[in-house]
């Protein structure tokens, strides 16, 4: 992986942005974090951003005209802009040290020649000497301040020029006329500040705006010179030492990092819910007192763009912007750097990949995609932790081989429709697939297709798994005439058309909601929808299940929040539970009134904590509610049901599932405790396994006084351990059961 396949994704992402404000400003000043601090009343940090920003603080907070105020994005609400030149004016009066700083950074060797000193001129040669150039200021008149010598208050301004100079080693040759460049060919860069109507030297034609570079490559120009204004002077001498320092390492000027282009405005952000803060007036004619200050600054709303990290949970959690994020992926993934940390495996492993974010960003960065990215490269580099996935991985893996079946309908080669369910439908409730056949079989030429659309793998990263199972899908579906699939699960549909865009699909809602005879149930006066996150996008998979809402009788209301992730997707559930359950149980309260879903794995989560629902698919065929949620071997047990019914009614065959020499033994488990080996995806048959290999092999510990047995089972990623007890030929009792992501290695 390169930095530049982790960036991509969050490339157009304006988090950590200069505010408008600070776009318009001449200087680019950080004004949101020298409002932040004037707000806490922490003057000496509000002094360092206004001094580093502005070189002089004294001249500025006097003379400029504030282009700040006119992007302030607290008029949009009907306020007054901040003002922000009355609160450095406070900043200065209430901050008892600025006397410049002195940085331990060693001489260099290269020399610059600064013409002019005025405004501009100084602010180039008090940045470049604090760098440690060497720095010349050759200037006609007998002291510094150009334009600023005819201002009343340029004692002031005198005082700050000399404090600001105080810590620096800066050469000045006052009463020094430059005629011609040849007297500067010892200096290594020059920069002509001579003011309005100075020389340029004949260089204006030639002359770079953005970089203030000049066809003869050492030499630049800026300031007044090129008709800028005193504070716009100002800020381009700073601008042009950076400018300048780049041409002495590299020997070219060019833009350094992180520069915005001139014309550049930055975004206006919604701030939905902001209220009104009406400005705040000094009590003296003077100006801000300390309190009175502070309390101007808090007006300051600070704008930036946290709309993901206050929508996602998991971006709230972790508090990292997707800048920060795209680095750490690269840096964890990438296995062979000395310095990784792996400081976000827990984070990429805790993402529904739900396209939330995406959906809510004004530029549509979704996160998704690149934590998918790392998990794919993690895997690869065999750095995963394979454990987070490694049941649904075989839960996968039962439904595309044993409980998968294909056919056209009866006596038929092809078909032009198939129902494709997907792998959770028939597990949760084979009511759902078998009475959704039989419609498509009356209205429609209709096989199926039974299998798992490879959504386990994606989320895990897994392309080989991933590639295998999409070209099985392609295959069988070639070999069926190409049909149309008619899809259940809106994951099914997503992963089919970001994977095999050849196929054609369509819900099985829109059929339902097309056919005029079916007439759902009414199960509550009204409910609220709750749109899958895969479903976004589908408008016409959502108004379909409305209108079947609609026609039950139902007053079908609007959730606040569409496509919201359930829980469920990227498979959180062992990398992060706490996120996991908080996740769940905000989509569960998001509305009072019962639910009514569309996904499978929605309604196991929402009936899973007591909220009433119930799968679309409940009411257009009147079928009852199955509570409680069913379990792990109830749900493989479904799904081979339904691969049987479906085998007899299209090929007269009968289906027997593969025996395994432990499906003899009968288990005696309490249903707290099923329920509770259920959450720790526990299965019957992974205990029966264990309990099977341990009496075979006579490998178990016995305790003699409770006659209590305790056994492991290693698998690839996952040992088990099981605590029972005989109860008779075949029988076993129970007690308790556990796993972990340990492998435990023997000796003879």
């Amino acid at each position: 992986m390169k930095p530049e396949d982790a960036r991509q994704h969050t490339d157009r992402c304006f988090r950590g942005e200069p505010a408008t404000c600070s776009f318009a400003c001449p200087f680019r000043m950080d004004i949101r974090s020298f409002l932040d601090r004037v707000a806490r009343g922490r003057w000496p940090a509000a002094y360092r951003v206004l001094r580093d920003a502005v070189i002089f603080p004294v001249v500025v907070s006097a003379l400029c005209d504030q282009p700040c105020r006119s992007a302030c994005q607290r008029t949009l609400l009907g306020d007054e802009a901040l003002e922000i030149r009355e609160l450095e004016v406070a900043c200065l009066r209430n901050v008892k040290e600025r006397k410049p700083e002195r940085y331990v950074i060693p001489p260099k060797k290269e020399r610059v020649a600064v013409v002019g000193a005025g405004p501009s001129g100084l602010s180039c040669a008090l940045a470049l000497a604090q760098k440690r150039f060497g720095v010349t200021v050759l200037e006609r008149e007998k002291g510094w301040g150009g334009r600023l010598l005819e201002h009343p208050r340029f004692t002031e301004f005198d005082e700050d020029i000399g404090l600001q100079f105080s810590a620096l080693e800066v050469e000045f040759r006052f009463g020094t006329v430059v005629s011609d460049l040849a007297q500067l060919s010892e200096f290594d860069a020059v920069y002509i500040a001579t003011g309005a109507g100075g020389n340029a030297f004949g260089l204006e034609a030639s002359w770079d705006d953005q970089l203030y570079s000049t066809e003869q490559p050492r030499v630049f120009l800026g300031g007044e010179l090129c008709g800028s204004s005193v504070m716009e002077a100002l800020a381009a001498g700073r601008e042009a030492s950076l400018s300048i320092e780049v041409f002495l390492q590299t020997g070219k000027a060019a833009a350094t990092f992180g520069r915005f282009p001139r014309e550049y405005r930055g975004h206006i952000l919604p701030h939905e819910g902001v209220p009104p803060a009406p400005a705040v007036r000094p009590a003296d004619p003077s100006g801000y007192s300390g309190e009175e200050a502070r309390a101007e600054a808090a007006r300051c709303m600070q704008c930036d763009c946290n709309i993901c990290m206050e929508a996602c949970e998991m971006l709230r959690l972790f508090r990292k912007d997707p800048h920060k994020i795209a680095v750490e992926v690269y840096t964890d993934t990438h296995v062979n750097a000395p310095f990784s940390s792996h400081t976000i495996t827990r984070q990429v492993y805790s993402c529904n990949v739900c396209g939330y974010c995406g959906g809510v960003c004004p530029v549509g960065v979704d996160i998704g995609p690149l934590m998918q990215l790392s998990r794919r490269v993690r895997l690869s580099a065999g750095v995963h932790p394979a454990a987070l996935h490694d049941f649904w991985l075989r839960e996968m893996d039962f439904a595309v081989s044993e409980g998968a079946f294909s056919s056209p309908p009866a006596g038929q080669e092809a078909c032009a429709y198939a129902f494709y369910p997907g792998c959770q439908l028939g597990a949760s409730n084979p009511g759902h697939v078998l009475r959704s056949w039989d419609f498509l079989a009356a209205r429609h030429d209709a096989g199926v297709m039974l299998g798992c659309c490879g959504a386990p793998a994606y989320w895990a990263g897994d392309e080989e798994r991933l590639r295998a199972n999409i070209e099985g899908i392609r295959r069988t579906w070639a070999g069926m005439g190409r049909p149309v699939l008619v899809c259940a699960c809106a994951t099914c549909r997503t992963v089919l058309a970001g994977f095999l865009p050849e196929i054609r699909t369509v819900s099985l809602y829109e059929l339902l909601a097309d056919a005029e005879e079916v007439r759902p149930v009414r199960r509550w006066p009204e409910a609220a929808v709750f749109d899958p996150c895969a479903a976004r996008g589908g408008d016409r998979m959502e108004a379909a299940v409305r209108a079947l809402v609609s026609r039950s009788g139902t007053v079908c209301v609007e959730p606040g929040e569409k496509n919201r992730c359930c829980g469920h997707g990227g498979h959180i559930y062992l990398a992060n539970p706490g996120l996991y359950g908080e996740i769940v149980q905000n989509r569960t309260e998001a509305d009072p009134r019962p639910y009514v879903v569309y996904c499978a794995n929605c309604r196991e989560v929402f009936a899973s904590q007591g909220k009433e629902c119930a799968h679309i698919l409940d009411l257009a065929f009147d079928l009852p509610a199955r509570d409680p949620v069913p379990g792990l071997d109830e749900k493989r047990a479904n799904i081979l049901a339904v691969k049987k019914e479906l085998m007899k009614k299209m090929t007269g065959a009968d289906f027997e599932p593969e025996a395994r020499e432990w499906d003899a033994l009968t288990l005696v488990i309490d249903e707290a405790l099923r329920r509770n080996l259920d959450r720790k995806l526990i299965s019957g048959n992974d205990i029966k396994e264990a309990i099977w290999r341990a009496e075979s092999a006579g490998d178990k510990f016995l305790d003699p006084e409770t006659g209590a047995s305790l056994c492991s089972m290693v698998k690839e990623v996952i040992t088990y351990w099981v605590e029972y007890r005989g109860s008779g030929a075949g029988a076993y009792e129970i007690l308790d059961a556990y796993s972990h992501r340990m492998r435990f290695g023997r000796e003879e």
